[in-house]
């Protein structure tokens, strides 16, 4: 009787999570094209203004050498704290009509285009894939998933000011809570992977 239990709450928890998942999709499908447009635009931009796409990077870079110093344990909590807080931030900051997720998701994937152009001159496409692809393909869909929940909460207050029957305060809940169980668990993860395996992979490959 007791192992009964466990296992309909168990289903109750995956029908719940699955249900919130597609309550995301068109909202990721959303940011993803998002994503896609804005890092074709970043590489296209270093493109047509290659100056001033190296003079940013090397700015960026600049501002954060002192990583590069730090123990890779360091370097995967800095990685970590970084991902989680904006990810979370884009996430509460929905509830803002929608527009900061949108903005976050952009801006990210402009400076990646960027860094694409330049890499590729640079070092070439290997060099690229073993650079993003390890840590990237756990990193980019939380994020993204980070931002499609902030547009869902966006999409809530505007019904909720149309006067459709919304509990804002409900969503939000849920959405922080989904938030805390499975994506900043994912962006450690992924952040460890950067910080231990991707150098690896980027030695073998160079």
């Amino acid at each position: 009787m007791w192992t009964n239990d466990r296992g309909m709450v168990f289903n109750q928890f995956i029908g719940e999570i699955m249900g919130f998942l597609r309550s995301l999709y068109g909202y990721f499908i959303l940011v993803s094209l998002l994503f896609i447009l804005s890092i074709m635009a970043g590489y296209f931009y270093a493109s047509h203004f290659a100056g001033d796409a190296v003079s940013f990077l090397e700015e960026a870079i600049e501002i954060f050498e002192w990583i590069t110093t730090l123990d890779p344990i360091s370097v995967m909590f800095i990685i970590f704290l970084n991902n989680a807080v904006k990810s979370f931030l884009a996430l509460i900051f929905g509830l803002g009509f929608g527009l900061i997720p949108l903005l976050f998701v952009a801006s990210n994937g402009f400076i990646i285009g960027i860094l694409i152009n330049v890499s590729l001159a640079a070092r070439g496409l290997l060099f690229i894939g073993a650079a993003i692809l390890p840590h990237g393909l756990i990193e980019v869909p939380m994020v993204l998933l980070s931002a499609a929940i902030g547009l869902r909460l966006g999409r809530e207050v505007i019904s909720s000011l149309k006067g459709d029957k919304v509990d804002i305060s409900y969503e939000f809940k849920k959405s922080v809570r989904f938030y805390l169980r499975w994506i900043m668990p994912l962006l450690l993860l992924a952040a460890a992977i950067e910080s231990f395996i991707t150098p690896v992979i980027i030695l073998v490959v160079s």
